[in-house]
């Protein structure tokens, strides 16, 4: 769902009890289209359950009109063995509609990683059909997946005179996804899954790509010169534009900056999402003093050490993390949904760093999320909720 729930018209099903659903459109709230499970039962799990899956994909085509269906395995389904590739190949043949099958139960590879190269595999073969032809000035943005940031990515490349051909997968579609060969060069923003896919489409049709991450105003203006390398001729309008927007945006974050200078943060994230935010927030001149990490490797976390020099820990548990956050008292916590309870808690200013429903890359962006740290940290609730055990 991380790589494959934003993509536009298509219906998402996943082979499984109805449990393994649950975190289906939990989890990615800005997710797109229709998910359905199966809902293997313990006869389906004794007998099978591939003509359960082919008669619930061609229900859902006939029903919906989907551009593509997407199969999911599970790990009830791979552990019988049920061949959900045979049943996608035989829905496509019955419908003329793509279906493609993501054999990627839960226990399969060491992390999420692997997951999301499953899924970034499965869509290249989307490239292969047709020819192609090479689009003037065209760019893919690899590894974006929030729709708000998508659309200000587009927007912001747009403005400096380039053809934005996909966002993958934030906003994408089907034909687009089969027209990414087209471009003259990927962007690849994110995780190394998303190089996966890059390397993939400069070995098969000659894509070269630039590592870029747009958010934090170093970032951004670092980023954008780098893509006037690549296209020499936007160098002029890039400069502008950079200058443009430093302009407008520097007063603000002036006072955004005064509020919070030597506030503390810890992050919770991905480790490559914890890379990303270093520099941001050294330009709100707010501290660093813990990490915590997810499917993070041992260079990732040795690294991170060497750079920030504050505690960093892997895939904690709550307790763990409890005990991290009690210890460091920080003035803001920054990780996604799942441990925003817990951090309120303990009475301790909590931001969503994906941004769900706005976008925080490029200047607007960065503007916008100092703005949302700033009210984040100096709301009045927090210093009546101190009034407790964990903060005497």
């Amino acid at each position: 769902m991380v790589i494959c729930g934003q993509i536009r018209n298509v219906v998402h099903i996943v082979h499984s009890p109805i449990g393994c659903a649950y975190y289906s459109w939990d989890y990615r709230a800005d997710s797109r289209g229709y998910c359905f499970t199966t809902d293997l039962n313990e006869m389906d799990i004794i007998f099978g359950g591939e003509n359960k899956l082919l008669k619930a994909v061609l229900k859902v085509i006939e029903e919906f009109k989907p551009d593509a269906v997407f199969i999911y395995e599970t790990c009830s389904s791979g552990i019988i063995g049920d061949d959900i590739q045979f049943v996608a190949e035989k829905a496509s043949q019955i419908t003329e509609v793509p279906v493609l099958a993501f054999e990627c139960a839960g226990f399969r590879g060491r992390s999420q990683n692997f997951g999301h190269k499953i899924a970034n595999l499965c869509l290249f073969k989307l490239m292969l059909d047709g020819e192609r032809n090479a689009i003037p000035n065209g760019v893919n943005v690899i590894g974006d997946f929030n729709s708000k940031d998508a659309e200000a990515l587009e927007g912001m490349l747009r403005r400096i005179g380039l053809n934005v051909v996909c966002t993958f997968t934030a906003n994408a579609t089907i034909e687009k996804i089969r027209n990414m060969k087209n471009a003259s060069l990927n962007l690849v923003q994110c995780s190394r899954s998303s190089e996966f896919l890059a390397k993939l489409m400069e070995e098969k049709f000659g894509i070269p790509y630039l590592d870029v991450n747009f958010f934090g105003i170093e970032n951004c203006c670092e980023s954008l010169r780098r893509i006037a390398e690549f296209f020499p001729t936007h160098s002029s309008v890039i400069e502008d534009f950079i200058d443009r927007n430093l302009r407008r945006i520097e007063g603000k974050l002036r006072e955004y900056r005064k509020s919070l200078e030597g506030k503390t943060v810890f992050i919770c994230h991905g480790a490559q999402r914890v890379f990303y935010w270093i520099k941001p927030f050294e330009e709100l001149e707010m501290d660093i003093v813990g990490v915590a990490t997810y499917f993070s490797k041992k260079d990732d976390r040795e690294k991170l050490l060497r750079m920030l020099g504050v505690p960093v820990v892997d895939n904690p548990s709550v307790d763990e993390l409890e005990e991290m956050l009690l210890d460091l008292k920080p003035d803001l916590v920054v990780s996604d949904d799942k441990i925003r309870h817990l951090v309120h808690k303990l009475s301790i200013p909590f931001l969503n760093g994906r941004g769900q429903g706005k976008a925080y890359v490029g200047f607007s962006g960065f503007l916008d999320f100092s703005k949302d740290v700033y009210e984040t940290v100096n709301t009045k609730i927090w210093t009546l909720a101190r009034r407790d055990r964990f903060w005497n």
